[in-house]
C-alpha cells in the first residue's frame, strides 16, 4: 500500500500526462480514430524524444516536447477540424492543476498549436515536434497506417477516394514534404523516398488495371462539353443576378435616404401647426430605416478567412479561385495550393462545383433580404398613408 503511494508521489510530470492522455484517448476515442489514436499519439512521443536527443536538446526543453506530443491529438475528443485548439485546452487545464511552470506551460501550448497543416514552426522545438508529427512518412510500416487514415477520412469527412487517387494523394504530399531538423532529414529522407516509389508504383498499378477492365469513364466536367456550357451559362446567370440584386438594393438605399434626408425634415417642421403629421412621419421614418437596413444588408460583403490550410486543399475541400480564401495566404503557399488543387482533376471539378454552389448560396441570401426590404417599404408606405387619414380626421390641426 505504501509502496503505491510513494510511487505515485515521485511520478514526473510527464509519466502522469502519459496516464491521463492514455486514460482520455481508449476511453472517448472509439474504432472510428484508427490513425489519431493512442498509438499515433505515443509514437509522435517517442519520434519527438529520439529527435530531440538526436539534435542534442536540454533535458528540460525534452520534457515540453513529450508533454505536447502526448497531448497535440487529444482535441479529437471533442472535434474533428481544428482538433488543435481543443488539445490546447485540455493541456492547460491538466498542466495548470498540476502548476507547471508558467514559461514552459506556453511553450508546450505553442508546439500544439504549430502541429496544424500549413503553419510554419518558428523555434527548434516546433520543429521537433512537426518533424515527429510526420515521422511515419519515413516508417517501413507507412503504407500500413495509411489505410487506417483512409478509413478514417471516410467515416468522419465523408471522403471516398479510388485506389489510384488515393496513392497519387499520398505520393505527392511525400513528394512536396521536406523535414525542417537535420536528424529527422538523415534519419527518416530516404524511407520517405522509398515509400513514395511503392506509392508511384501502386498506382501505376491501379491505372493499369483500369484501362484493362474497359470499363467507361464517369462523365466529368472537364470531359464533357455540355457540362462545361451549363456551368459558364449557370455562372453568368449568377453574377448577372448578382448584380441586379445589388442595383435593386442600392435604388432602395437611395429612395429612402432621401426620404429620410429630404422630405422627413420638410414634414417636421410643419409638425408644431400641423400636429396630425407627427405619427405619419414616425411611421414613415421607421420604415425608411428598417428597409435601409435590410437593403444594406443584402449588398453586405460576407465574411471571409483569406487562408486555407494545405489539408483542405489535399482533401478537396477547398476553392483557390475565390479570392476570399487566399487573400491572406503568401504566394508561395497560394502556388503550392493551387498545384495540388489542379494537378488532379477531381479536385479541380469539386473547385468548381463549390464556385457555383457558395455563389448561389449569396445570391439566395441576397434575394431573401432584398425581398424583406421591398415588403417592409411596401406596407410601411400603405400604413404611413393610413396613418395619416386617420390622424388628419382624428387628431385636432
Amino acid at each position: 500500500m505504501h509502496s503505491s503511494l510513494d510511487k505515485q508521489l515521485t511520478m514526473s510530470i510527464t509519466q502522469e500526462a502519459e496516464k491521463y492522455v492514455t486514460n482520455l484517448l481508449e476511453s472517448e476515442l472509439g474504432d472510428t480514430y484508427s490513425y489519431h489514436n493512442l498509438a499515433h499519439t505515443l509514437g509522435v512521443r517517442d519520434a519527438c524524444l529520439e529527435i530531440g536527443k538526436g539534435m542534442g536538446i536540454s533535458k528540460e526543453e525534452l520534457e515540453v516536447l513529450e508533454l505536447a506530443a502526448l497531448f497535440h491529438d487529444t482535441g479529437f475528443v471533442a472535434q474533428y477540424d481544428g482538433h488543435e485548439e481543443a488539445s490546447q485546452r485540455i493541456a492547460k487545464a491538466f498542466l495548470e492543476q498540476k502548476e507547471y511552470k508558467h514559461k514552459d506551460l506556453k511553450k508546450v501550448l505553442h508546439c500544439i498549436e504549430i502541429t496544424q497543416m500549413g503553419k510554419e514552426p518558428g523555434n527548434m522545438l516546433e520543429k521537433i515536434l512537426k518533424d515527429a508529427d510526420l515521422a511515419n512518412l519515413g516508417s517501413t510500416e507507412y503504407l500500413q497506417t495509411l489505410d487506417g487514415l483512409r478509413h478514417e477520412w471516410e467515416v468522419m469527412l465523408g471522403q471516398v477516394h479510388s485506389d489510384q487517387d488515393w496513392f497519387e494523394l499520398n505520393r505527392s504530399f511525400l513528394k512536396n514534404h521536406s523535414y525542417y531538423t537535420p536528424y529527422a532529414d538523415t534519419h527518416f529522407g530516404p524511407q520517405v523516398d522509398k515509400n513514395q516509389k511503392a506509392l508511384k508504383k501502386l498506382a501505376k498499378a491501379q491505372q493499369q488495371a483500369m484501362k484493362k477492365s474497359k470499363k467507361p469513364a464517369p462523365t466529368s466536367i472537364t470531359g464533357s462539353r455540355s457540362a462545361q456550357m451549363m456551368f459558364k451559362t449557370a455562372l453568368r446567370n449568377h453574377l448577372d443576378l448578382s448584380n441586379l440584386a445589388d442595383n435593386k438594393a442600392n435604388i432602395m438605399i437611395s429612395i429612402n435616404a432621401a426620404i429620410v434626408t429630404f422630405a422627413l425634415p420638410v414634414a417636421w417642421s410643419y409638425i408644431s401647426t400641423l400636429g396630425y403629421l407627427l405619427w405619419p412621419s414616425i411611421t414613415l421614418l421607421i420604415t425608411c430605416l428598417s428597409s435601409m437596413v435590410f437593403a444594406t444588408l443584402a449588398t453586405r460583403p460576407i465574411k471571409m478567412m483569406g487562408f486555407t490550410g494545405e489539408d483542405k486543399i489535399r482533401a478537396g475541400q477547398s476553392n483557390l479561385f475565390f479570392f476570399g480564401n487566399f487573400y491572406k495566404m503568401s504566394f508561395d503557399e497560394y502556388f503550392r495550393g493551387m498545384q495540388q488543387t489542379i494537378e488532379q482533376e477531381d479536385r479541380l471539378e469539386g473547385a468548381i462545383m463549390r464556385d457555383l454552389y457558395f455563389l448561389g448560396k449569396s445570391l439566395g441570401r441576397k434575394y431573401s433580404q432584398l425581398r424583406v426590404c421591398y415588403n417592409i417599404f411596401m406596407l410601411g408606405i400603405i400604413l404611413t398613408v393610413l396613418v395619416f387619414l386617420v390622424s388628419f380626421n382624428v387628431l385636432p390641426a
